[in-house]
């Protein structure tokens, strides 16, 4: 790079000359390079170089710091840089507000040294509260290094009053601290300094320190001391005393009322105790309802380790001074501090009534100790109360309990052991808790807890779909335990638990499961309380069954007598229906000695209604049945007594009275069908059989119809009636019979009806015309149906004539009927004729006579026929046969008892006789 040379003039008394050359660039362009190179070159030599470092580089990161020197000028500042690099630096001074001073140090470090200190006077302009000082060390426009900035060294000036900790038995020393730019300490009162140190902070504030000693008694009666610091012709100071210079103490006051056990125990002098830890010279006083009474009070001790002492006071009065005061009042008054008292009631009063209760405590049975009392309270109000037990005989136990109870604390719990001799089961007890004479709450009595222990045991309700049975069993006693037995042998419980009961005495549960059918076989299991005694109660499955409130009902009936003509065998018939028939046996008993030859057993049957029923049949000869008694004994698995019932054959039967009644002519000219009724009436027993024959054959059982038995009311006879149905379609000829079989008769009892439709099949009449005295009567025989009509002519003129008789029906159903025309011998004229005139549904018939052929003849006549007696005696027959039916069955359904009584309106016809109309 190119320079301005020059030469300069040459060396005197050398061969050389003096040569200078510049090189003069752009200070960024400087700053660019790190070192310059200065070439010579001689001629007829070689090249000689020099280089220089233009910016050296720093070993370690520069430190640079203001301060203040504590000696000379308060307003000069030192700027002090270690670690700086060799070369050429400059120092500069500025404000906190970014002002920079004008006056510029620089300084060329030769190669070794790193340190730099700069001096500056802060000008009187800048002397203000508001600035703050540093300085920067620059070694180019991007490279420098600058310090923090100073505290605020022309602030206010600052004061701190310290009292250096002692025993408080010794003088006190007080130590004042003052800050600020060249402060000084003055005391008030005056005192004579026992050490006083300067040094310069951080900030470049000064901070001195002055100490004096304080005589111990002038400390303790509480003088005040006051250390002034002054600066920059300002002032601040700080005072202190004894009391200021402490923290505050609160005094530990512990108040002990009049003790209630002092008072129980009949010591007539009774002392409230006060102790009080607070500073020392405390004074100790005493009030009662507003007025102060002096105690005694104890030589105050010295606390180790505080700066308090420990004080005690008491106040001495008679037990009936101190049951007048609802309060008593300890005050305590510490130098340099106001008073503090504290007060208790010597009788607090309960916000509400106190509860007692008495009780023995579960946890305390399940550890073993099983005579422990425990007497409860709450809503007791705070204070002494003591508690006692007594038994319910007025025996009080002469252990008694003292407690203070707390203020906030309302509860009470005690315990007591039951002496021995107490442990007995004609005892009960109680506790009493007592605040004063005057003032005690009692609890109520516990039960008997040492008397007999009770059991309970019961069957849990069983779910229809479970295999097992469970039971469960209650012991109740003083401390009772429960053992199972099945049978003899032990069984172990599934579950059992504990409870205390309100009495006092415990109560014990526990279960077990057995099988079902174990249960069902009528194991017996046995529930044992062991206690001061054993009781037990055993259960079973016959204990507790349904059936012993649902007896069995049992039916017993023998054979039929027409089984026993069919195949010679007797069999007699046991039924019993019950909730579960399995339960029961069936024993059959022949002239009361048991049977089992011929018994025929059948299974069970389920109804709907839930219950079971099952028959057995025992098989017995004719002989056997015809000869002996039977019975049937019944008999459940959980009862001893059985049920019977005795069956016997019918020594003297009744044989039955057997009467057909045919139907009306109305009911066969109906179109439709028409029915023959049986009457069976007065049989015993009530074992019958009916059927129905035509012309010898039994008709199929399809054509009747035979109604339940009826009762009288005496029961030793009964009736029936059989329907036997006539098809309107075919009319059968022949005779019909009613077949009945009872074991009153060998051969069957019969009843026949022949010709019941005579009476609608079309048959002539036969006509016969007689001559009776000052009459002609006109008969009309053998004829059917029963509709016709009769009329008189006189030459064939009609003529009225006396009475025409109701047709009558005979046993052959055919009818015949009287017309009767009176007639004077006088007024027949000869040669006139009578013509009697018969319209019937076969034809017309006549009979004719005149006075010329009346002859002597003899006419057969029912002598006690009549109009009231020739009427319809069939349809009656019919209609009394149905009033029986209907009033038979109103005996049924009513259970009423019917007696017919048949009533003859007419009787059978004999022949007409001549003699009849003489």
């Amino acid at each position: 790079m190119e320079s301005d040379t020059k030469m300069t003039s040459d060396n005197s008394g050398s061969k050389t000359q003096l040569i200078t050359s510049t090189l003069t660039l752009n200070a960024l362009d400087w700053e660019k390079n790190l070192k310059v190179k200065c070439r010579v070159i001689q001629p007829c030599n070689n090249i000689h170089e020099e280089t220089v470092i233009i910016l050296d580089v720093p070993v370690k990161t520069p430190t640079v710091e203001i301060r203040r020197p504590l000696e000379g000028d308060n307003a000069v500042l030192e700027c002090s840089a270690r670690d700086l690099p060799s070369g050429e630096v400059s120092v500069t001074f500025l404000t906190n507000t970014g002002h920079q001073f004008p006056e510029v140090t620089y300084v060329d470090l030769p190669r070794g040294q790193s340190t730099l200190i700069t001096r500056f006077t802060i000008p009187t302009s800048h002397q203000k509260k508001e600035h703050s000082f540093k300085c920067k060390v620059q070694q180019s426009p991007s490279r420098d290094w600058q310090s923090g900035f100073t505290g605020n060294i022309f602030g206010e000036p600052s004061v701190e009053l310290l009292m250096v900790p002692n025993t408080g038995k010794t003088d006190q020393t007080l130590v004042c601290y003052g800050t600020g730019l060249n402060p000084t300490i003055t005391w008030k009162p005056t005192s004579v300094e026992t050490a006083k140190t300067v040094m310069q902070a951080a900030d470049g504030r000064v901070k001195v320190s002055s100490q004096i000693i304080v005589r111990q008694l002038k400390w303790n009666e509480g003088e005040e001391y006051t250390c002034q610091v002054t600066d920059q012709r300002k002032s601040v100071e700080k005072s202190i005393s004894v009391c200021t210079a402490s923290e505050p103490i609160t005094p530990l006051i512990n108040l002990e009322k009049p003790r209630l056990a002092a008072a129980k125990r009949g010591s007539e002098q009774i002392t409230a105790t006060c102790s009080v830890e607070a500073a020392p010279n405390t004074k100790v006083s005493w009030v009662l309802n507003g007025n102060v009474k002096e105690g005694s009070t104890s030589q105050p001790v010295d606390k180790p380790g505080s700066k308090t002492q420990v004080i005690t006071s008491t106040l001495t009065l008679k037990a009936s001074e101190w049951e007048k005061h609802q309060n008593v009042q300890c005050l305590v008054k510490q130098p340099c501090s106001s008073e503090h008292q504290e007060t208790v009631n010597i009788l607090d009063v309960p916000v509400k009534t106190p509860t007692v209760q008495i009780r023995r405590s579960l946890a305390d049975v399940l550890k073993g100790d099983y005579a422990v009392l425990e007497c409860s309270a709450r809503d007791l109000p705070s204070g002494e109360v003591s508690v006692t037990f007594l038994t319910n005989t007025g025996h009080q136990f002469p252990e008694v309990t003292y407690v203070d109870l707390p203020r906030g604390q309302s509860t009470l719990i005690t315990r007591f052991t039951i002496p021995a001799s107490h442990q007995k089961k004609e005892y009960s007890f109680t506790c009493k808790v007592q605040q004063s004479p005057s003032k005690h709450w009692p609890s109520g009595f516990t039960g008997n807890i040492f008397g007999e222990s009770s059991v309970e045991l019961s069957v849990v309700p069983r779910n229809p779909d479970s295999e097992a049975q469970t039971l469960q069993c209650y012991g109740t006693g003083f401390n009772p335990n429960i053992t199972w037995l099945a049978g003899s042998k032990e069984k172990n419980a599934v579950a059992q638990e504990t409870t205390m009961q309100a009495d006092g005495r415990v109560k014990v549960s526990s279960y077990v499961t057995v099988p079902l059918d174990e249960w069902r076989e009528g194991v017996v299991y046995t529930c044992k309380i062991n206690d001061f005694s054993t009781v037990w109660k055993s259960i079973s499955d016959c204990k507790v069954g349904e059936h012993l409130a649902q007896p069995p009902q049992q039916y017993l009936w023998g054979p039929s007598f027409t089984v026993m003509k069919s195949d010679g065998h007797a069999p007699v018939t046991c039924l019993v229906i019950a909730h579960k028939v399995k339960d029961f046996t069936i024993t059959w008993r022949v002239e009361n000695r048991v049977t089992s030859q011929g018994v025929i057993p059948e299974s069970p049957r389920n109804h709907n209604n839930g219950s079971q029923s099952v028959q057995s049949v025992l098989m017995l000869s004719k002989q056997l049945w015809d000869k002996y008694d039977v019975s049937c004994e019944v008999k459940h698995r959980c009862i001893n007594k059985a049920q019977y019932v005795n069956i016997s054959k019918i020594r003297d039967p009744k044989r039955p009275t057997v009467q057909v009644f045919k139907p009306s002519d109305s009911d066969f000219s109906d179109s439709h069908d028409s029915t023959l009724l049986c009457l069976i009436t007065g049989f015993y027993p009530a074992d019958i059989s009916v059927h129905w024959g035509l012309n010898g054959r039994k008709l199929p059982a399809s054509r009747w119809n035979n109604s339940p038995l009826g009762s009288h009311s005496s029961g030793r006879e009964f009736s029936m009636h059989s329907a036997l149905t006539l098809p309107e379609s075919e009319r059968e000829h022949g005779a019909f019979s009613c077949i009945v079989e009872h074991q009153s008769s060998s051969n069957p009892i019969i009843s026949t009806v022949d010709s019941i439709h005579a009476s609608v099949i079309n048959s002539v009449p036969s006509v016969e015309l007689m001559k009776a005295r000052d009459e002609l009567v006109c008969l009309v025989d053998d004829y059917s149906p029963s509709a016709i009509n009769i009329t008189w002519l006189l030459d064939g003129v009609k003529v009225p004539h006396k009475h025409t008789t109701r047709p009558a029906k005979g046993p052959d159903g055919k009818f015949s009927v009287k017309s009767q025309l009176h007639v004077l011998a006088s007024e027949w004229a000869p040669g006139s004729k009578y013509t009697c005139l018969v319209q019937h549904v076969t034809g017309s018939y006549t009979q004719n006579i005149s006075k010329e052929e009346i002859i002597e003849q003899n006419i057969y006549y029912n002598e006690n026929l009549s109009d009231a007696i020739v009427e319809d005696t069939a349809e009656e027959t019919w209609n009394m046969a149905c009033a029986f039916i209907a009033l038979f069955l109103l005996s049924l359904i009513y259970g009423c008892s019917v007696t017919l009584v048949k009533v003859n309106t007419a009787r059978p016809a004999r022949p007409f006789h001549s003699r009849d109309f003489r």
